[in-house]
């Protein structure tokens, strides 16, 4: 069969269209996405461990997918996002590359640009706290409060603020 009659695109059927959304939803699961041969606490293969380590060093916040887990999105994912290898990183629902191009992105400095970094517990709550000048931290929101206290804390508040 020649090569160019393998990669024409096929026709999207309604089960290829479900595919592609739950792709979707896995690439968007998390702001950094890591698709990879194991864990990042048991990378199975040394690609994978290698991008691991580039990605902690730098602080960068991300959720990871076993592609060994799921055949169907191992050989999916390489089709739909039109790359043959992995491990495959995706910043923002956007495909950024494997390895080689992550190794480039943090030679050039462009790597802390791209993704979300992890931030001190003390940074992100002094940030939490100043958005407003009262700042209420509860189990569930003012509509559900989930618990006694929280419940009676809306209702005090609410007796001085709309």
């Amino acid at each position: 069969m020649p090569l160019a009659r393998l990669f024409q695109p096929v026709p999207m059927t309604g089960l290829k269209r479900t595919f592609n959304v739950r792709l979707k939803k896995l690439i968007n699961a998390a702001p950094c996405m890591l698709f990879m041969k194991g864990t990042p606490q048991e990378p199975r293969c040394g690609f994978s461990r290698q991008i691991v380590e580039i990605l902690n060093n730098h602080k960068i916040v991300f959720s990871s997918f076993d592609i060994f887990s799921d055949e169907e999105v191992r050989q999916g994912l390489k089709i739909y996002s039109s790359w043959p290898t992995y491990p495959q990183l995706y910043v923002a629902g956007e495909l950024i590359g494997g390895l080689d191009i992550v190794k480039e992105l943090e030679t050039s400095g462009e790597l802390d640009t791209i993704c979300p970094k992890a931030h001190k517990l003390e940074d992100r709550l002094k940030e939490l706290i100043n958005k407003a000048s009262v700042m209420l931290f509860m189990k569930g929101n003012k509509q559900v409060a989930k618990c006694g206290f929280s419940k009676q804390i809306i209702q005090i508040l609410g007796q001085y603020w709309c």
